[in-house]
C-alpha cells in the first residue's frame, strides 16, 4: 500500500525531530557541563590549529583595515580624476600600512635588544640574591615570633610547605615555557602566512566583498545574505570600537605608568610602565601586571620603600582609569555597563581562558545588543497585536 505524500506532515515531523535533538543536546550539556566544555574546547583548539593561518589573516586584516583605508584616502586625494579612475585596488594604502607596521615592530625589537645589551645583568642578579637572602631572614624571624607567641606551633612546617609549593610552581612554569618554544615557532610561521594573505585581502577588499556577496546570493538568497552581512558588520563595528578604545586607553595608561615609575625611581620604570599599559588591553589585567613588576623591581632596588610608593600610585591610577578614562574612551564606543563588563570577564574568562578575557567585553556588548534587539522586536509585535 502506497502512503500519500503530504509535505505538511513531513515538515511537522522534521521540526519534531529537530526539537527533540536540541533538547537531548541541551540535556547532555547541562548534566555533563564539564565534559561538554572540554569537548568544545578541544574541538576549538583543533580547528584553530588547522585553520590558524586563515584566522591570523582575517584578524590582521580586520585590525589593519582602518589604517589601510586612511592611507588609501590620503593617496587618492593627491590624484587627478583620470588617475583615480585607473585605481582598481588598494595596494598603495596596504603597502604604506605594512611598511609602518613592520617598521614599528623592527624598532621595538631593536629597543628590546639594545636594552638587554646595556642592562647590568650582574648587578640585577646580585640585587635578586640580596632580596632572596633578606626574604629568608624575614621568614626565619616570622617563624621565631610565631613560635614565641604560640600562635602557630607548626609554623616551621607551614613555611617549609609554602616554600616547597612556590619552588614547584616556579619549576613547572620553567618547564611549560621550555615546552612552548616549539609551538611558538609554529605560531610565528602561521603569523607570517597570515600577514601575506591579509595583504591580498586588504588590497582586494572590494573584489573579495563582491565575490562573497555573489556566493551568498546564489547559495543562501539575497535576504539571508543581507542579514548575515548586517550581523558581521555589527560584529566588526563593536570589535573595532572596543579595540580602538582599548588601544587609546592602553596608550594613556602606559604613559601614566611610565611617567609615575620614572618619578618614583623604579628600575626600568619606563619599560615596565609601557608594558603594563599595553597589558591593559585586557581589562583589569594591566594593573595587576604593573603591580607585580613595579613592586618586585622596587624591592630589588636599593630603596625598598619605592615598592610601597609604586603600589599606592598603581591603585590611584587604576581608580582614575576605571572612573574617568575607560567610561569616556571605551564606554562611549561599546556602551557596556561596568557590572556587565565584570560579568563578561568572569563568564568568558572562565570558559575560554586568556582569549575569553581578551574578547569578553565585545562579546558581552554583542550579546547585549542582540538581547535588546530581540526585546524591541517582541515589544513591537505585542503593541501591534
Amino acid at each position: 500500500m502506497r502512503l500519500p505524500w503530504n509535505r505538511k506532515y513531513l515538515e511537522i515531523g522534521f521540526h519534531v525531530i529537530l526539537t527533540a535533538g536540541v533538547l537531548v543536546l541541551l540535556g547532555a550539556v547541562v548534566f555533563h557541563l564539564s565534559a561538554a566544555k572540554n569537548v568544545i574546547l578541544e574541538t576549538a583548539r583543533h580547528v584553530l590549529a588547522v585553520f590558524a593561518p586563515f584566522f591570523w589573516s582575517v584578524g590582521i586584516a580586520v585590525v589593519l583595515e582602518p589604517l589601510v583605508a586612511f592611507w588609501q584616502r590620503f593617496y587618492e586625494k593627491r590624484l587627478t580624476a583620470k588617475q583615480k579612475a585607473r585605481v582598481k585596488n588598494r595596494r598603495v594604502g596596504t603597502g604604506i600600512t605594512y611598511l609602518l607596521v613592520f617598521g614599528v615592530i623592527a624598532l621595538l625589537i631593536c629597543g628590546v635588544v639594545r636594552g638587554l645589551g646595556t642592562a647590568d645583568l650582574e648587578s640585577l642578579a646580585q640585587q635578586a640574591g640580596d632580596f632572596t637572602r633578606q626574604a629568608g631572614d624575614w621568614l626565619v624571624l616570622l617563624q621565631l615570633k610565631l613560635a614565641e607567641y604560640g600562635l602557630l606551633q607548626n609554623a616551621e612546617g607551614i613555611l617549609t610547605t609554602a616554600v616547597t609549593e612556590v619552588s614547584t610552581a616556579i619549576e613547572n612554569g620553567v618547564l611549560r615555557a621550555a615546552g612552548a618554544l616549539p609551538e611558538a615557532g609554529g605560531q610565528i610561521l602561521n603569523a607570517a602566512i597570515g600577514f601575506a594573505a591579509a595583504f591580498y585581502f586588504l588590497a582586494e577588499k572590494e573584489n573579495v566583498q563582491f565575490f562573497l556577496g555573489q556566493v551568498g546570493n546564489v547559495f543562501l538568497g539575497q535576504g539571508r545574505t543581507r542579514k548575515i552581512s548586517g550581523f558581521f558588520t555589527e560584529v566588526y563595528e563593536v570589535v573595532m570600537g572596543y579595540l580602538c578604545g582599548q588601544l587609546v586607553d592602553a596608550a594613556i595608561m602606559g604613559a601614566l605608568f611610565a611617567g609615575t615609575f620614572w618619578i618614583i625611581g623604579i628600575p626600568y620604570g619606563v619599560v615596565i610602565g609601557i608594558f603594563s599599559g599595553f597589558s591593559n588591553l585586557i581589562p583589569y589585567f594591566g594593573a595587576a601586571v604593573a603591580f607585580l613588576l613595579a613592586v618586585l623591581s622596587g624591592l630589588f632596588s636599593l630603596e625598598p620603600m619605592r615598592a610601597v610608593y609604586a603600589a599606592i600610585a598603581i591603585l590611584l591610577l587604576q581608580q582614575l582609569d576605571s572612573a574617568v578614562i575607560v567610561p569616556r574612551v571605551v564606554g562611549s564606543r561599546v556602551e557596556l555597563h561596568p557590572v556587565l563588563v565584570l560579568l563578561s570577564l568572569a563568564v568568558f574568562g572562565g570558559f575560554f581562558g586568556f582569549w575569553g578575557l581578551l574578547f569578553a567585553v565585545p562579546l558581552g556588548a554583542l550579546l547585549k545588543n542582540f538581547f535588546f534587539r530581540l526585546y524591541e522586536q517582541k515589544a513591537i509585535k505585542q503593541r501591534e497585536n
